[in-house]
């Protein structure tokens, strides 16, 4: 078995139909010429020259069709049928451009259709047989129905390769979407799993550090002395940034607690000075999906976090509240130093939210000015 690549160059060619343009150029020609050497008849030749312009306005477009038959398709049998049965009536030659016209029928129109018109292209041959032969009508009947036989197992032939590859057109481009969908679904879980052991490491050594620092200046016992002070100082505020950094890192808690149960649990836990307290209120009740859940409280550790690092605020409001749609919102706003949004400079954090919410047809809008304080409202339909 090819790989896909291979499947995929194969399928284009086979879409593209190269093949049957250069067949249809080479036949129409070789008529053409065999009209020219017999017996020169100019109108027939013209005629079959009609037929490729034809080809080119309207069958070109039909034979390429994901869906048959279009309007162009039967333009361009009508055409055939009219311009093939006059050129055969000037020129028997022309039947050799049934070896041409009729997969051309078949690939532009639906078999059944494509049937009665190669009925119609068989008519002028047979004509010809009857009046310059005097051929008995049985055998005509019998090279007719011959020939109808050969051209529809023909036609057969090319209506079912062409929807072989339609087919094989759409499986590809599924193996496509669902393949990319398993390297973006493997990418989070690693991504996932890369936090969860950085928090586990950052826990284990920093974290530890911090703590036991505090715990030998406690135990120095002089607490008047500046420089102790200040290191007890600075230990605490490094032990803070680290646990939040471990909040933000470890995967949120959502094992049997709901959505506003966890964003609680997340504002008591949440490292934050003495200073600054978070206020939770919840609008409105609905069943939020586990992904958008997740979501959110990522988006609320995030949101925490940069009001601790960044703010200076005394007081933090976070809000969920529950809007028709279905969908669900969340604002944090805080009183601290704010700053233009406009400005850009977004960091990694928040470009990461905005990826995970965007994702989820959701979106991100931060507001604010300087010494105004900070909002930061994201927004999530429930549906997904």
């Amino acid at each position: 078995m090819g790989s896909p690549v291979d499947a995929r160059a194969e399928n284009a060619w086979l879409r593209s139909y190269p093949f049957w343009d250069a067949y249809f150029a080479i036949v129409l020609i070789a008529t053409i010429i065999t009209i020219v050497v017999d017996d020169g008849a100019p109108v027939a030749v013209l005629l079959l020259l009609l037929i490729t312009v034809s080809y080119a306005l309207w069958g070109r477009r039909a034979v390429r069709a994901p869906v048959a038959p279009t309007k162009e398709g039967w333009w361009h049998a009508a055409a055939m049928v009219v311009l093939f049965t006059a050129a055969d009536l000037l020129a028997p030659q022309s039947a050799v451009a049934l070896s041409a016209l009729i997969p051309m029928t078949f690939m532009a129109l639906r078999r059944a259709r494509a049937v009665a018109v190669t009925v119609a292209m068989f008519t002028g041959p047979a004509i010809q047989l009857m009046a310059e032969n005097g051929s008995h009508p049985l055998l005509i009947a019998v090279a007719i129905v011959l020939g109808l036989s050969a051209s529809t197992l023909l036609g057969v032939f090319i209506d079912r390769l062409g929807r072989q590859n339609t087919e094989r057109a759409r499986l590809i481009a599924e193996l496509d979407r669902t393949r990319e969908e398993l390297a973006e679904v493997s990418k989070e879980a690693g991504m996932l799993a890369e936090r969860e052991r950085l928090a586990g490491d950052i826990h284990d050594t920093l974290a530890q550090g911090f703590t036991s620092i505090v715990m030998l200046l406690q135990a120095a016992g002089d607490g008047h002395d500046p420089y102790v002070r200040r290191a007890m100082e600075t230990a605490r505020e490094n032990l803070s940034e680290t646990r939040a950094l471990i909040a933000a890192l470890a995967p949120p808690a959502l094992e049997g607690a709901s959505l506003e149960e966890a964003l609680g649990r997340l504002a008591k836990g949440f490292e934050l000075p003495v200073e600054v307290s978070v206020e939770v209120s919840v609008a409105g009740a609905a069943d939020v999906p586990a992904l958008v859940a997740e979501t959110l409280v990522r988006a609320a550790q995030e949101g925490l976090a940069n009001v601790r690092k960044h703010a200076r605020a005394r007081s933090v409001r976070l809000a969920l509240e529950h809007v028709p749609g279905p969908a669900v919102r969340m604002s944090i706003a805080d009183d601290g130093r704010g700053f233009d949004p406009s400005a850009g400079g977004d960091g990694y954090g928040l470009r990461a939210m905005r990826n995970r919410v965007t994702r989820l047809g959701g979106t991100v809008r931060i507001t604010g000015s300087p010494g105004q304080g900070t909002t930061l409202a994201v927004e999530l339909p429930c549906s997904g």
